[in-house]
């Protein structure tokens, strides 16, 4: 299937769909790319889905990793920033989540047209401090060894050493950008958020997240999904069931 490239900073899987109702742009968790979201093509009706291409993976592989959450945001904005010219939902998975929080914040002092919802999905609230050591400054048999633990790589490539050698700078400045993140208090967002969390997930338990509702002054609900900490994936139909009618139940609120 042919990849259709919107901007550089994302990608969808298809060809435009201009009569959507809306779109979903997703951000990935540490180590992750566009193809994050691939399994979704075809899980949302009436839903563009547009996936986060970011720095130093895929075809940007050449480009050096961000190294810190603002100079990610000052790419991201003016790339979200040409997807609003329609009604937008934005989504982020682990690290995504939090990118995903602080770059709506950064649309709205902006005066760029936020996101109809924010949804946050297996990372802790943002006023939390992280509860783990960090990794980014680990040896790398260590940090391999970390990453293991998480489950979002395959074994396969963590054991590949000539391919982990190609990825290692990515990985560590993903896990450096949120790993050295600082929040700062500021207004609640008017934006609603919809948490989501894996029931088996030991890398970020659901009691982790439910701080997330003092971030908004416009709604919050939290749904939990059998899984571990990649339940986007083990239980991927109830996922894009959940985010299907909450975008469509926000869309009719807001035509009425």
């Amino acid at each position: 299937m042919r990849r259709i490239i919107v901007n550089p900073w994302f990608t969808h899987f298809s060809r435009p769909a201009p009569h959507a109702a809306a779109r979903l742009l997703c951000l990935p968790s540490s180590g992750g790319g566009s193809t994050l979201y691939r399994p979704w093509l075809g899980g949302l009706d009436d839903v563009e889905l547009h996936a986060a291409l970011l720095p130093g993976r895929e075809r940007r592989m050449l480009e050096p990793p961000v190294q810190t959450m603002a100079a990610m945001i000052d790419g991201l904005v003016p790339a979200v920033a040409a997807l609003a010219d329609k009604p937008y939902f934005l989504f982020g998975h682990s690290m995504g989540a939090l990118i995903a929080f602080e770059l709506t914040r950064s649309l709205l002092a902006r005066g760029i047209a936020p996101p109809r919802r924010l949804f946050v999905s297996a990372f802790r609230a943002p006023d939390l401090p992280n509860p783990k050591r960090d990794l980014h400054p680990l040896p790398d048999d260590e940090f391999i060894d970390a990453l293991r633990e998480y489950g979002g790589t395959p074994d396969a490539v963590l054991r590949h050493r000539e391919t982990m050698e190609v990825l290692l700078p990515m990985l560590r400045a993903d896990f450096r950008m949120h790993e050295t993140y600082r929040y700062h208090a500021a207004r609640a967002l008017p934006v609603p958020i919809t948490a989501l969390a894996g029931r088996a997930d030991d890398a970020v338990p659901a009691s982790q997240m439910g701080g997330w509702a003092k971030q908004t002054d416009a709604g919050f609900d939290m749904h939990h999904f059998d899984g571990a900490h990649f339940f986007i994936h083990d239980n991927r139909d109830a996922v894009l069931k959940t985010l299907g009618e909450s975008i469509h139940e926000e869309l009719a609120v807001a035509w009425d």
